[in-house]
């Protein structure tokens, strides 16, 4: 076995065995066990004690030891294993070339299988990520991994209240990692699930479409109904029956561009009353929704103590810094301020962190020595496909705060903008909506203000529109 096997075999035995994901620090010991690290350099590389990382070490040789019944240690770690057969003490993962599934079956399947794909039985764990992403690097959340699973794997509230979490909704900029969490979450919730199922809204399927292609993961050979109404109620049947666990990403694809933040495209509506239902039906399922925007039922729903939940991800924080590590940046003293100022948003970082490679040979204290924010091409062009979403009265306010070098207060926004008081309270909602404007109190008023990114991009779009009109002009002349 090479490196790779050896740590997925370790990880799907502990899994099996605890029920639980390892999280980065228990991987890194891992690892760098199989490469031959000392517990110091493992301390140095994650920014433990080094007392710390023996402990966890330690614990990790237990588990293993109590699994295999041998007494595992840093030194025979990787010769034990090597040594396994995992069909011994873990499931097996076996796909499905027709429909691409990923079952998770027994130890000891039936030689003779009684039913068909057609006729799934609770007892299998049916995964379906079509169109999911490849899960490269995945960087701390571990306390949002841990919030998400109580969630939706928990019966606290069942017991409590008679009911699961149906709904819920998981927030945040572009770039921050909602659709990697949501991945890595599936490997903690798959065993509490008959089916998960991945689905993308990125280029806006129809409710039609949307529902016929869940219905087929449950009943590949049935026929579908082209009305709406008999397509929830048969999907509602599949919930009832079955716990399955739907994810839909891109959620906000379904907004109207030009508009305020929450309204549909036209012909889009009927996914509100979807959700909707989805919320207030009782069932034995879950719909986990990604958005970069709030999802106004879901938030309504919430109010009104609803089976729902919203889960909005910030920064990184110091887990940022393995980003910096990997793409091999110096002058850590500097890491925590380039961090900083591109939110802790790890898509965000490394573009920043690869034009600090290409530019300035890795060198965070020169890349920072310029007094302006510097935005990647490939970071304006993401900004700028958010941007072109906006209503004219959401960019209108927003480029009014960019240029305040403090925060500002409604009534400011409301003169400088020259929007009436309704229409400036509309706007300001929206923009909290798409979670693009911070609000805070001081001295007992409300202040507003952009993150420095953002304000560096409409700063850097105002100047390019001047120069623009320069150019329309002196053409004009000539």
């Amino acid at each position: 076995m090479d490196i790779q096997e050896v740590l997925k075999l370790a990880e799907e035995l502990i899994y099996d065995h605890t029920g639980e994901n390892l999280d980065y620090l228990q991987k890194t010991i891992l690892q760098r066990t199989l490469e031959g690290q000392t517990y110091k350099k493992i301390a140095e590389e994650t920014y433990a004690s080094e007392t710390h990382v023996r402990y966890i070490g330690a614990k990790l040789w237990k588990i293993l030891s109590e699994i295999l019944g041998e007494n595992i240690t840093k030194a025979n770690f990787r010769t034990i294993l090597e040594n396994t057969n995992i069909h011994n003490f873990v499931p097996v993962f076996c796909r499905d070339n027709a429909t691409n599934n990923i079952n998770i079956c027994p130890s000891n399947p039936p030689a003779s299988p009684t039913k068909t794909n057609s006729q799934q039985t609770p007892t299998q764990h049916i995964i379906d990520l079509d169109k999911a992403p490849e899960i490269i690097n995945f960087y701390g959340r571990t306390e949002e991994l841990s919030t998400l699973s109580k969630w939706i794997v928990s019966d606290s509230l069942r017991l409590t209240r008679g009911y699961r979490l149906r709904v819920i909704s998981l927030l945040g900029i572009s770039g921050i990692g909602k659709t990697t969490l949501s991945l890595q979450l599936i490997q903690q919730i798959k065993t509490n699930f008959n089916y998960i199922i991945y689905r993308t809204l990125r280029f806006s399927p129809n409710l039609n479409t949307t529902l016929t292609n869940l219905l087929q993961i449950f009943a590949p050979e049935t026929e579908t109904s082209d009305n709406i109404e008999t397509l929830l109620s048969q999907l509602q049947k599949y919930l009832e029956k079955y716990r399955c666990c739907i994810i839909f990403d891109d959620v906000q694809k379904l907004f109207a561009p030009g508009k305020l933040a929450g309204q549909y495209k036209s012909c889009y509506e009927d996914y509100q009353d979807f959700f909707q239902l989805l919320v207030t039906v009782s069932h034995q399922s879950c719909l986990l929704l990604i958005s970069r925007e709030k999802i106004p039922e879901i938030t309504k729903l919430e109010t009104e103590n609803y089976p729902v939940r919203t889960l909005t991800l910030g920064s990184l924080g110091a887990y940022a810094n393995e980003i910096c590590q990997k793409r091999q940046l110096v002058d850590r003293e500097s890491w925590e301020k380039l961090i900083n100022n591109y939110q802790g948003n790890p898509r965000w970082l490394d573009m920043a962190a690869t034009t600090i490679q290409e530019l300035f040979s890795g060198q965070v204290a020169e890349f920072m020595e310029y007094q302006t924010l510097i935005l990647p091409e490939a970071l304006q062009g993401e900004l700028e496909q958010q941007f072109e979403h906006l209503s004219p009265m959401e960019i209108r306010v927003m480029e009014q705060i960019a240029n305040q070098s403090q925060p500002i207060s409604i009534g400011e926004i409301i003169r400088k903008s020259e929007l009436s008081i309704q229409e400036s309270v509309n706007v300001i909602q929206s923009l909290k909506k798409r979670l693009l404007l911070d609000g805070k109190l001081e001295n007992n008023l409300t202040v507003f203000t952009l993150n420095p990114v953002w304000k560096q991009y409409l700063k850097i779009n105002s100047n390019n529109l001047k120069v623009s009109t320069k150019l329309d002009k002196a053409n004009g002349e000539i």
